[in-house]
Parts: C-alpha cells; structure tokens; sequence
C-alpha cells in the first residue's frame, strides 16, 4: 500500500505529513505547498482532474487521504479555463457531501481507494465528555449539555438538505449555520451577533462541530484547531461541542495546553 495525501489549506495535512513520512503528498495548487513538506511532493491544478490521476499513477499510488480545508470552485473563472472537466462541472449543483461522493467515486473508477485520516493520524480525538470537567461549574456544565442536545438535533435535521457541519446557538436561538463561508467566518458572525445583542447572558454561546448524519467519513471529516478555539474564546463563546468519534483535533496536545491554560470548555458527544 502506498499512500498520497491530498493536502488542501491549513496544518492538518502538514501535521498527518510529519507523522507519515513515506506519504506522497499531492499539493493543490494555491491551497498548500511543496515546500511546506519534507515528503515528497508535487503540485497539481483543482481544475484539472486529468493531471490528478496522472501524477499519482506515476507515483504508483494505491490508497488517498484527503485532509485540509479545499476551496470550491467559482463557476465563471472554471468556464473561462481550458482545463474544462465535466467532474467539476457536476460539483457545481451539489452540496459538500454529495460532491465528495462524486469525487471518491472518480479516484475509485481510476483504481485509487480512499481511507480515513483516521487511519494513518494517531491520537486526533477528545473523549465523551468535558475537557477538563473540574474547571466548570455545574450550571455552565447543564447549560452546555442542554446547547449540545439542542444544536446537535439541528444539525441532524439539517443533514437532509447537505448543509454545513456547524452551527452556534444559545438556549434555543439559532445564531448562525455554516455556509459556504466555512467555520471561522460564520463564528465571527455569531460573535458579532452576540455582542451586539446577547451580551448580558449568563453564558456566551455554544460552537456545535459535528459530521453530518449521512457524512463520508473516507473523504470529510469536521476539524477544530487552535485558532478556531481561540477565535471562540476571545468573542465570548462558552464552549465548542464536538463529535468524540466524528470531529478531529488539529495538534491536540497544543490545543489541551491552550484549553487547560484559558480554562475554556470543550464538551464531546
């Protein structure tokens, strides 16, 4: 089995690099780069899923990891380009996850088997429960609990229709769901939200970050890092609900340092 990791933006796929030497990674162009890794590397174009199947068949690639934030492409700049495919072109009409599939099952017709992140990263995960449970009262701790059960509920509903994987609320009030902006813009928007107008809560708001009800758990999985915690932290939020088997940790034991330092509160489901 030889691996490639298709690495788009952030430092997960640089993390999942390190641990995984011997990987190849295949680079998208203006989403992460070569020099970034001490693996072997090549850069290739999200338009052009030709070249995709060209460098990992020259790299006698059997098995992908996806991981790393990839950016959708704009419809009007794709049909300007020369590199016209009709695998992007169907993404164009589809949600996240039925976009994905689409992809997977382009890598599977082409002899590539897709694995999960999972499978080649080591400890990426909270357990159930509050990290650290000591630090927080037990009126933060219900308040909390109730949030999850409420969000996590919402974004099961909300699996139907192939939306985001995140949403804030706050004791029943729907701050905001991912869209197409990702986490960190929509968390900026519920902060700004709260303290234009929920301030004098008792508790800030709720981050729930959890796989979809129907996720591909091969190809997308949700990932909390550092800054997203830290971006929560300074706008008032109360915690960060996550998945114990569903939402993966960026650099874990930075972020345990940070969460233990701040006392700020994640609680996994």
């Amino acid at each position: 089995m030889k691996i490639a990791i298709i690495a788009g933006r952030g430092d997960f796929p640089i993390q999942i690099a390190k641990e995984n030497p011997d990987a190849f990674v295949l680079c998208i162009k203006d989403h992460s780069f070569a020099r970034a890794f001490k693996n072997n590397s090549e850069v290739i174009s999200l338009k052009d899923p030709s070249s995709w199947i060209s460098v990992l068949k020259k790299n006698k690639i059997t098995h992908l990891v996806m991981a790393g934030k990839i950016d959708r492409i704009s419809n009007d700049k794709f049909h300007n380009n020369k590199f016209s495919h009709e695998l992007i072109k169907k993404t164009f009409s589809l949600g996240d996850n039925s976009a994905l599939n689409l992809i997977e099952d382009f890598f599977n017709e082409n002899g590539f088997d897709i694995i999960p992140v999972t499978s080649i990263l080591k400890d990426c995960f909270f357990s159930k429960g509050f990290y650290k449970e000591k630090f927080f009262s037990k009126k933060l701790k219900d308040f909390v609990i109730q949030n999850a059960r409420f969000g996590s509920n919402f974004l099961n509903k909300m699996s139907e229709f192939d939306a985001g994987q995140s949403v804030v609320v706050s004791n029943t009030i729907v701050y905001a769901v991912e869209a197409l902006e990702g986490t960190d813009e929509m968390i900026i928007r519920a902060g700004e939200l709260y303290n234009s107008y929920f301030q004098n809560s008792v508790f800030g708001p709720v981050l729930i970050k959890i796989p979809k009800s129907n996720q591909n758990f091969n190809m997308d999985l949700p990932v909390i890092g550092l800054e997203t915690i830290k971006k929560c932290n300074e706008l008032g939020f109360s915690s960060i609900v996550l998945s114990s088997k569903g939402t993966l940790i960026t650099e874990i034991d930075i972020v345990k340092n940070y969460l233990k330092k701040n006392k700020f509160c994640i609680f996994a489901i």
